[in-house]
């Protein structure tokens, strides 16, 4: 059984990460077609005659919307140096797919897309971890029982 194309618009600045991005997913099993833009503008207007399967874009909230009018079964991840626990969870709950941290490993970037691509959301331990504190902090605080 073949694997399926799959198609990545890489919108990115600075370049260094587009370049960094595109040879990583392109050592990956996965077949890809990789397109890139550097900015959220040039990313929307490519989407105007094309749908992606994933779109890998900086923190760019007001972007999710739109993206998702256009193309709506584009998976879309956020990869950027914005510290996680104060931006991953409020982009998830926005739309995002997924939300990894410019500071990860090669091997984190891969996992991150393969997951992506397979329908799956992907966040880091660490929002992961964050995301249950806070559950956890909501339900003790609605269900405190007195003993």
């Amino acid at each position: 059984m073949s694997l399926l194309m799959k198609t990545i618009l890489i919108a990115i600045d600075p370049s260094i990460f587009r370049h960094g991005l595109t040879q990583i997913i392109a050592t990956m099993p996965q077949p890809t077609d990789i397109e890139t833009t550097d900015t959220c503008e040039a990313a929307l207007a490519l989407l105007d005659s094309r749908c992606f399967d994933l779109l890998i874009t900086d923190l760019h909230p007001e972007v999710l919307g739109p993206v998702k009018q256009k193309c709506p079964e584009i998976k879309v991840m956020i990869y950027t140096s914005a510290d996680e626990k104060r931006f991953a969870i409020d982009n998830l709950l926005a739309g995002a797919d997924g939300y990894l941290s410019k500071s990860a490993k090669k091997e984190e970037m891969e996992y991150a897309v393969k997951t992506v691509l397979n329908g799956e959301k992907y966040m880091s331990g660490l929002v992961r971890q964050e995301m249950l504190n806070q559950l956890y902090l909501k339900r003790k605080a609605g269900h405190k029982r007195a003993y």
